[in-house]
């Protein structure tokens, strides 16, 4: 975490809460532990196009829009993810259901018990809310069927890969991103973390960090790779 200045080049330190830094992985929240890393990032590297794969309700995409200029291309499944046995990955809790309701009202749906909350319904609705939609591309895909042929090599500053989280949909991701951002570009890894314990009690870490291992003969074109700890998150910066 220290060293996430001098990685960045930064001209300050991150200012990082000290309940963050002793909190147990299994109690890690992304809205409240990851965030303050994510902004600051952002907010010192400041890209100006800015990739995503992944937005879900669309909270993550507000650090990246709240603290620069950028625009941003993101690219979420249309009916969202399952998992192997069919059943929907997210879900959501009572505590949010007043707001996803709300969000329903104004889209002219009724919205009840416990909505599958990353399909295109409410995909992206904080950013909205925010007033930040014009400055989103949203592309509805699977991000392995996602036509990149488009946008030329380092098209992008900068690439968040937070999508699905299964082994060969991360590899997918990274290696997309690792065209598509620009020398001397970010790329972050949401879910990061190569603690045993951890991987095995999320498939999300373990799919994530497997995925990086496979790819990793791909990865030498980064001159820096940087497991932020403790965060679920890892850095790297394109040679």
């Amino acid at each position: 975490m220290d060293a996430l200045q001098d990685v960045l080049g930064a001209a300050t330190p991150i200012d990082y809460p000290n309940a963050s830094r002793q909190r147990a992985y299994q109690q890690w929240r992304m809205e409240v532990d990851d965030s303050p890393i994510f902004r600051y990032i952002y907010r010192h590297f400041a890209p100006r196009r800015h990739l995503e794969y992944g937005t879900w309700r669309g909270e993550g995409t507000c650090y990246v829009l709240e603290e620069c200029a950028a625009t941003v291309w993101t690219v979420n499944l249309p009916f969202g993810e399952h998992s192997v046995d069919g059943a929907p990955v997210y879900g959501s809790s009572t505590a949010e259901l007043p707001d996803l309701q709300k969000w329903g009202a104004r889209l002219g749906l009724q919205v009840v018990n416990s909505p599958q909350t990353d399909t295109i319904l409410f995909v992206g609705y904080k950013y909205i809310e925010r007033g930040f939609g014009h400055r989103v591309a949203q592309v509805y895909a699977d991000s392995r069927e996602w036509d990149t042929s488009q946008y030329p090599d380092g098209f992008f500053d900068s690439c968040l890969i937070d999508g699905g989280h299964r082994r060969e949909i991360v590899v997918n991701d990274t290696m997309q991103a690792s065209r598509l951002v620009r020398r001397g570009g970010v790329v972050l890894w949401h879910d990061f973390c190569p603690d045993d314990k951890i991987m095995r009690e999320f498939p999300t870490a373990n799919g994530v960090v497997t995925a990086i291992r496979q790819v990793a003969d791909h990865l030498t074109g980064f001159r820096s790779l940087h497991w932020i700890e403790p965060s679920f998150i890892l850095l790297g910066i394109k040679a």
